[in-house]
């Protein structure tokens, strides 16, 4: 493991950087539709939304660029495909972290660092591979 980290560590960095804007962006919009409408399940959808959109577009350009060629809209699909996974993996958490906890916000801290996992593996093995 330290090895791949050695060898990955500025693709590391910049995926972490990616994540934490794309979760700050998330965040503030599931935070912002909760303050509305306090339904938990429509923030999360709006919120990991943005949070895609921008991944997907810092991920092709930045953490994962290569000089290989990769169809963009392939590549979205199956990046959609993969994120809506992680999404569900991230409701599923944030509703029964939130029903034991009835805390928002550390179910959405929960269901995020299990999608991220999800969504990092795959982007990097899968759709961005170099």
């Amino acid at each position: 493991m330290r090895r791949f980290i050695n060898n990955h560590k500025i693709q590391i960095f910049k995926f972490l950087i990616v994540g934490v804007f794309s979760s700050i962006l998330n965040f503030l919009v599931y935070k912002l539709i909760y303050i509305f409408t306090s339904n938990i399940n429509l923030s999360s959808v709006f919120g990991y939304c943005i949070g895609l959109l921008n991944s997907f577009l810092f991920s092709k350009k930045w953490v994962f660029s290569n000089n290989r060629c990769i169809r963009l809209d392939k590549a979205f699909i199956t990046f959609a495909l993969i994120y809506a996974l992680g999404g569900l993996e991230m409701a599923i958490t944030i509703n029964v972290i939130y029903k034991l906890s009835a805390n928002h916000i550390m179910a959405w801290l929960c269901g995020a660092c299990l999608a991220a996992i999800n969504n990092f593996l795959f982007s990097k093995y899968l759709i961005f591979k170099n």
